[in-house]
């Protein structure tokens, strides 16, 4: 699941247990993700995934379900 990996993830760069990490979980006041937090977090899953991540989106990102969102669509699509 897509989820599972991004939280692995986000945990890995930012050091938080991988259970304070929902959906829902406001990436930049919940989480205290930083621009070179999130840099790292969407470079490492772009490779994962190989897929390319627009530098437009990564500014409408506000809850970990967007990045989710974002993956899935690129996948699908």
């Amino acid at each position: 699941m897509i989820f599972k990996d991004v939280r692995k993830v986000i945990m890995n760069i930012i050091g938080i247990p991988e259970d304070e990490i929902l959906l829902e979980s406001d990436l930049y006041n919940e989480l205290d993700i930083d621009s070179l937090d999130m840099s790292q977090i969407l470079l490492a899953l772009e490779n994962k995934y190989k897929i390319n991540i627009e530098n437009e989106k990564v500014a409408e990102f506000k809850i970990v379900k967007d990045i989710v969102e974002n993956i899935e669509n690129k996948i699908n699509s």
